[in-house]
């Protein structure tokens, strides 16, 4: 009798949640699932599942995504094309649609795969995050390392439940670091403290030195990518060609005008984000243009291109 009991209860509040979602016009996690393989292919599917969800909902979806993803077979360039595209617009679309940036930052850190997490890495802090993307925003040191240190303690805790969670951390630390434009100059001290203590030290030794190419090192994320059994980066050449500089510049371009995302960190008496979200409010995805993913079966091999260090995307 018990058992029956709670099922009524369990099936009233599925009746009651469904009665919210459609009364609030947003569509269900469950309805939303039937279209990954869509808004894994298109920019403008992803846009229009995402704004049709709820702010927690958009969450839990692109960390289906990001699963999905990682299990296609795929060479590892296209995979990380397929990472790259569909969090950027997800990002973008959560952004038009008054989404939480800051937990969906956190979850393209948490779910999608290690090795792709490199050229995230170098397209957010180039364009997605950069600081300077908006020449119409100037924003205070303090406001900039308050917001990223604020961003990077959400990274940090939804990478508790991840695999390789010490060396995801460190790629959202290294992504803030680079979209600050080098100010101010305590950041990366600042950022290290909202990494476990028990990660800083092979963080501040290794890893970060290697990736900034700071201390004299070659620019590098081979150190860091071992630490997680990577055995190669993927090649950002490669991938860029695969789609296109310019379909990517246009997914990723312009997420700094418009609302900040930063701002419940900074106080309600900030005038200025210290970091705002680069995605254009004005442009939808149906500006992007969508990008076909190819499949490895069907995707002509790339002419081979010499490999190069990571932060040398080169035009082709």
């Amino acid at each position: 009798m018990a058992k029956i009991k709670m099922n009524i209860c369990l099936a009233a509040v599925a009746a009651v949640c469904a009665a919210f979602a459609a009364e609030s016009g947003k569509m269900q996690l469950s309805e939303a699932r039937a279209g990954i393989g869509d808004a894994i292919s298109s920019p403008s599917a992803m846009a229009s599942t995402m704004k049709s969800l709820s702010a927690d909902d958009q969450v839990a979806f692109l960390k289906e995504v990001n699963a999905a993803i990682a299990k296609r077979q795929a060479s590892k360039e296209e995979k990380t094309a397929m990472f790259l595209q569909a969090n950027a617009a997800a990002l973008r679309a959560a952004k038009d649609s008054n989404g939480d940036i800051t937990n969906m930052l956190a979850e393209v850190y948490a779910s999608a795969s290690v090795d792709s997490l490199t050229a995230i890495n170098e397209k957010f802090a180039e364009q997605l995050f950069n600081r300077a993307a908006d020449p119409n925003q100037t924003y205070t040191d303090e406001q900039y390392a308050k917001g990223a240190a604020a961003m990077l303690h959400a990274i940090v805790a939804r990478n508790d439940s991840s695999d390789n969670s010490s060396v995801r951390d460190v790629f959202g630390l290294l992504m803030l670091v680079r979209a600050s434009n080098g100010t101010p100059d305590t950041l990366l001290d600042t950022l290290l403290q909202e990494i476990p203590e028990e990660d800083r030290k092979a963080a501040q030794e290794e890893w970060i030195p290697s990736a900034l190419g700071s201390d004299g090192r070659e620019k590098s994320y081979e150190p860091i990518l071992s630490a997680a059994d990577v055995e190669a980066v993927p090649n950002l050449d490669i991938v860029l060609k695969l789609y296109g500089p310019q379909q990517i510049d246009a997914l990723l371009g312009n997420l700094i005008e418009g609302t900040p995302i930063l701002k419940p960190h900074l106080g309600s008496d900030t005038t200025g984000s210290a970091f705002q979200s680069p995605i254009d409010a004005s442009a939808g995805a149906k500006d992007m243009g969508d990008v076909p993913i190819p499949s490895s079966t069907s995707t002509p091999t790339p002419t081979p291109v010499p490999p190069v260090p990571p932060y040398q995307l080169q035009e082709i």
